[in-house]
């Protein structure tokens, strides 16, 4: 497998026909990792094609349902395939507690492990082994969210951070510099920088800013809102300071 990163959703929960909710397929040195999970990933990884079996962990940035809600289908599907290896998910506290009530009053429970790792809303290292490195990065949204960066060490050259949702937070620009992608959220444009501050979240210019304050090499806009029927705008406005960005789209892939 190419190392590579496929967009599965990239709308904000409004969402709509076509418009899924948060979701991401990072794969590194023949590993998958999956970000987020929102409503309909599921079928998403299916109709993509994904080796369901890959994917041994599960990154979740917040406990908005739009980057959760679809966990518990993704969960009681593995199971349903006969999953028996573990399943390692790296979230806020509090998902273990849905997760494992949904299960309770289920009546049904995994045969395989579920590992959850629970998420301290700061920056540090939750993954270090011989291929990767994991570090969360520390966001500024309206509950505790986290984003991720990722570094592979089989090939100094791949690195990748997510920065989804958060409003914009200059003090990540030293811990994402220099990376190969950057995703980071754009749900409103700059005429609506009064919503974006109250609901904290960024806009396409912020996140321009961001991207050349870090001095990355690519930048992707995603999570955003449905008011908006066309995404140029996104791009105009985030390439008046950096451009080369990207609008992401379900089903693209972005190689590294």
């Amino acid at each position: 497998m190419i190392n590579s990163l496929r967009i599965l959703g990239c709308y904000s929960g409004s969402g709509g026909y076509n418009r899924y909710p948060s979701s991401q397929l990072l794969i590194l040195n023949n590993k998958s990792y999956l970000i987020d999970c929102g409503e309909a990933t599921q079928f998403l990884l299916k109709k993509y094609k994904t080796k369901l079996s890959s994917i041994d962990n599960i990154f979740i940035s917040h406990l908005h349902g739009d980057h959760y809600f679809g966990l518990p289908g993704l969960i009681s599907y593995f199971n349903l395939k006969g999953r028996t290896k573990d399943l390692k998910i790296y979230a806020p506290k509090g998902l273990k507690e849905i997760i494992t009530l949904m299960m309770k009053y289920g009546k049904s429970w995994t045969s395989y492990n579920l590992i959850f790792n629970e998420l301290d809303h700061k920056s540090l290292q939750i993954i270090n082994n011989d291929e990767i490195s994991v570090h969360t990065l520390k966001l500024n949204h309206r509950i505790p969210s986290t984003g991720f960066l990722f570094k592979s060490k089989k090939n100094q050259d791949i690195s990748y951070a997510y920065c989804s949702d958060t409003s914009y937070n200059p003090q990540i620009s030293s811990l994402i510099e220099g990376v190969n992608i950057l995703y980071h959220e754009s749900t409103f444009l700059s005429k609506h920088q009064d919503l974006a501050d109250k609901t904290k979240h960024s806009t396409a210019l912020e996140a321009g800013k961001i991207a050349v304050k870090a001095r990355v090499k690519k930048l992707i806009l995603g999570h955003f809102s449905s008011r908006y029927k066309n995404l140029d705008e996104f791009k105009i406005e985030a390439t008046s300071l950096f451009s080369n960005t990207f609008i992401a789209e379900e089903g693209k892939i972005y190689t590294f």
